[in-house]
């Protein structure tokens, strides 16, 4: 039965993207909008609609809507996290290879600004890490996952500390995100990316909670990191406390 839903919600979740590619494509060529501003307004519109398509109920949502350029830094759980993210706020998101693999959504993520990357290749890293500079420079936000992969602890594992840098080098602050699931089953646990597709949306409703801290400020990278990495635990605590069946 799995693959049964999981199947229907992937031509769900490709018929939206393709709707909203569509339509920007037309928008974009009879306007005179700001390039980055209109692809990440569909973004935001593609995002909460796929997010109910895809079966996932965000269950608490608090924080700031910060409007400046920043890096935003979140932990790690699942392919779904960008997805669940993208609708709340406006930013370029570093995310696996992988996901420009996926007929249909590989090309939507590519218009909306998803900075894809091999992290089993050291060019694709640096090439990255190069990019963010200069976004970051130009005031273009960034989203990273600082951990560099998904993670199924209670706390966040070490975090890189480049992009870190980054930030400092291009004076801008560093928004913490919390991103929490109830259940085991959406965490990554599955080798392929379309097992965990299977796996995740292919069985009843996920529920998440999303937290976007205050934006901290600090021209130390070890210091922005260190301040970073503990909101980010403290709010998974939070979070997970009598309502983690991960945890419990």
């Amino acid at each position: 039965m799995k693959p049964v839903i999981a199947s229907f919600r992937g031509i769900l979740l490709a018929l939206n993207t393709a709707a909203h590619m569509s339509v920007l494509a037309v928008h974009a060529a009879f306007t005179r909008d700001d390039e980055d501003r209109l692809g990440f307004r569909y973004r935001r519109l593609w995002a909460r609609r796929s997010t109910r398509l895809l079966g996932i109920q965000v269950v608490e949502q608090l924080g700031v809507d910060y409007s400046g350029t920043a890096l935003y830094v979140s932990n790690h759980r699942t392919l779904t996290d960008p997805i669940v993210q993208a609708g709340y706020f406006d930013s370029y998101i570093i995310a696996k290879n992988d996901v420009g693999s996926i007929p249909i959504i590989g090309k939507g993520a590519e218009m909306t600004g998803i900075i894809l990357v091999d992290r089993g290749q050291m060019s694709s890293r640096l090439a990255a890490r190069t990019q963010t500079k200069e976004l970051l420079a130009t005031e273009r936000s960034i989203l990273v996952y600082a951990e560099g992969t998904t993670t199924t602890d209670r706390h966040t594992s070490a975090f890189k500390i480049g992009t870190f840098k980054a930030a400092v080098e291009a004076g801008v602050p560093v928004v913490p995100l919390a991103i929490e699931y109830r259940d085991k089953k959406d965490y990554w646990l599955e080798e392929s990316m379309m097992k965990q597709m299977v796996n995740q949306i292919g069985q009843g409703k996920t529920y998440v909670k999303v937290r976007i801290g205050e934006p901290i400020h600090s021209d130390q990278p070890d210091e922005l990191m260190t301040l970073t990495k503990q909101w980010i635990d403290k709010n998974l605590l939070e979070m997970q406390t009598d309502w983690s069946q991960v945890f419990d």
